[in-house]
């Protein structure tokens, strides 16, 4: 006798069974973020603190002024230049132009020694400290240079470029807001400049500064003069206003509690949190003054720190 097989019911829906399989994958999880929370707690990526300093640099745009003395041609003819157009350095009694008149040349030499450069702006005659100083108005705008070249042709008397005397002291008038220790720096009269970002620090006089709220007025002695000076003269004084030593670490290992900056320390097995004092710098950095001392270990990422125990190896 063969019996029929009969195929079961469907089976009903369990909630109850598979509310504990998902209860169960949510241990299984919480279980894992525990374990690797609890890893990454005891073995911190740790860096160390390293010397630094923060320098505070002002750019002040201004003016500059120098002595100079046109030099004018001594007959008509073409001019043309012996020594090039400049600014070149010159010797007294060298030759800086010539001019040619038919079968005639004319030597124009340097009265003294110098920078020449042969060309102009127009305002050779007036450009002069009493008229700068005086008031806070905007300073004036200098004319770009008209250069002269070879091949020229010149009348008796028309300038054919200016003669700058070496030595001289090369001034500086210009704005700026008083930052960091621009006040106690001309208090002293002095100031400390650079020609850019990567020259040494030098100690520029102050002839005269004139103050109004939190803006100075500068009438500066500046410690160079080089000849591509005389191209232009507008120029970007840079000042040191102040620099920072301390100690620097990444700017990720700095956190916050209750307002107050910090960062966990790396004291033997232990890890502690311990308020600073200091401020951001540059790619991303953070300078301490107070509370870390160089050579200091410290949790790289703050944010993934705590005080406790922790293992280095």
């Amino acid at each position: 006798m063969v019996r029929r097989f009969e195929p079961e019911g469907s089976r009903k829906f369990r909630p109850l069974y598979w509310l504990m399989v998902f209860l169960v994958i949510i241990v299984w999880i919480w279980a894992f973020k525990l374990y690797f929370d609890r890893y990454e707690y005891l073995h911190p990526d740790i860096t160390w603190a390293i010397p630094g300093i923060d320098v505070e640099l002002v750019e002040v745009r201004g003016v500059l002024l120098w002595k100079e003395v046109l030099i004018q041609a001594s007959s008509e003819g073409i001019v043309a230049y012996p020594q090039g157009t400049g600014p070149v350095r010159v010797a007294r009694g060298s030759v800086i132009a010539r001019i040619t008149s038919g079968n005639k040349s004319f030597d124009v030499k340097a009265y003294q020694q110098g920078y020449f450069i042969a060309a102009l702006d127009g305002t050779e005659q007036t450009w002069r400290y009493s008229e700068l100083w005086p008031g806070f108005q905007p300073l004036p705008n200098p004319r770009p240079l008209a250069r002269l070249k070879d091949g020229l042709l010149v009348g008796k008397g028309q300038p054919i470029g200016k003669l700058i005397e070496q030595p001289q002291e090369l001034r500086f008038v210009g704005y700026s807001a008083i930052v960091g220790n621009m006040a106690e720096q001309v208090k002293n009269n002095k100031l400390r400049v650079k020609m850019d970002g990567v020259d040494t620090v030098s100690a520029a006089e102050i002839r005269v500064t004139n103050k109004t709220g939190k803006k100075i007025k500068f009438y500066i002695t500046l410690p160079w003069f080089q000849p591509e000076t005389l191209l232009s003269r507008k120029y970007t004084l840079i000042i040191e206003a102040g620099r920072t030593e301390g100690a620097l670490v990444p700017r990720s290992s700095v956190t916050e509690q209750e307002g107050k900056p910090g960062i966990y320390l790396v004291r033997g097995a232990r890890v502690v949190f311990t308020p600073v004092k200091g401020k951001n710098v540059a790619n991303n950095m953070f300078i301490i003054t107070e509370g870390v001392s160089v050579g200091d270990a410290i949790v790289e990422d703050a944010s993934t720190a705590r005080e406790g125990r922790i293992q280095l190896w």
